[in-house]
């Protein structure tokens, strides 16, 4: 099994948030290690099934944060 830090890594990659360096290090291990391959292939498979909507809070949800926010924004001051 691959460690939880390394699985992390591979999201990281797959959403382009490793710097240059280190993707490409991490890109090199992949092609070396069979199991690391598979790993990476399934979470490309995995985000590519992810459906492409946007989601928004409902009204409700809006309105309780904005209010919740008035009512301790005197606490920003301490």
């Amino acid at each position: 099994m691959i460690q939880s830090s390394t699985s992390d890594l591979l999201i990281l990659l797959a959403y382009g948030e490793l710097a240059e360096k280190e993707a490409a290090a991490l890109q090199a291990q992949i092609a070396a290690d069979p199991a690391l391959a598979a790993e990476w292939d399934a979470i490309r498979l995995t985000i590519d099934e992810l459906p492409a909507i946007s989601l928004s809070p409902s009204e409700t949800s809006t309105k309780i944060v904005l209010e919740h926010s008035c009512k301790t924004e005197h606490l920003q001051d301490i």
